[in-house]
């Protein structure tokens, strides 16, 4: 278990520090060996280790290809300058020994946000990059609740307009009867749900989130 765990972690860096195609897609290749081959001896540990560093190194070369194109220009659809020329996307894939539907699969899971890939990893089960692309694309159709987006940017006024760093005594100071009575009836409640909201963010494992949430509130 230990060698494997020192392999999974040199595996890692070594995508890490890839920028190389090649060099990320011959750790791929290798990792599909021992995914295979840990799958035939119902290995399940050792299959989903394999199976996440194959999908770490599909995710970089997706990232280089993207930064390749990006720099360089490939184009599948019109024919090259003669002299010099720059290959095109179907002669690019044929050097990398990759499909086109590879690909694009690749540079689709690039496009996932880091720490959204690494939830993805973390879920039970053995992951698939048809898996994670499908299940970030659900999420992001998904219309936003209109309670949590208000929720969140009232979170967010408390930061950009300065009241955390304002002095409560003086704010207080600077409101009517009328607002201050409000205030009384309001705050108390207030700190009651977010104290709820509180105990749904500790199940979650949110700590910076819940702390954020009580500080802003019992400043004021």
């Amino acid at each position: 278990m230990t060698a494997e765990l020192a392999r999974y972690d040199a595996m890692c860096r070594a995508i890490d520090e890839a920028y190389q195609i090649d060099e990320v897609k011959d750790i791929r290749d290798k990792a599909l060996a021992l995914e295979v081959y840990s799958r035939q001896a119902k290995n399940i540990e050792a299959e989903r280790r394999a199976c996440e560093i194959r999908l770490r190194a599909e995710r970089k070369a997706g990232e280089l290809r993207r930064q390749e194109q990006k720099a360089k220009g490939f184009n599948a659809a019109s024919p090259p300058p003669p002299g010099g020329r720059t290959p095109t996307n179907d002669e690019r894939r044929k050097e990398l020994g990759i499909s086109k539907k590879q690909d694009e699969r690749w540079q689709k899971l690039a496009a996932v946000p880091q720490e959204e890939f690494e939830a993805a990893l973390a879920e039970p089960g053995v992951p698939t990059a048809n898996g994670i692309i499908a299940k970030i694309a659900e999420k992001r159709s998904k219309p936003m609740d209109s309670a949590a987006l208000w929720l969140w940017g009232r979170m967010k006024d408390f930061e950009r307009n300065g009241i955390l760093a304002d002095d409560p005594d003086r704010v207080w100071a600077e409101m009517a009867d009328h607002m201050r009575a409000d205030m009384r009836r309001l705050v108390p409640r207030v700190c009651e749900w977010l104290n709820q909201l509180e105990a749904s963010n500790a199940e979650q494992g949110n700590v910076g989130g819940r702390e954020a949430a009580r500080n802003s509130i019992r400043r004021v």
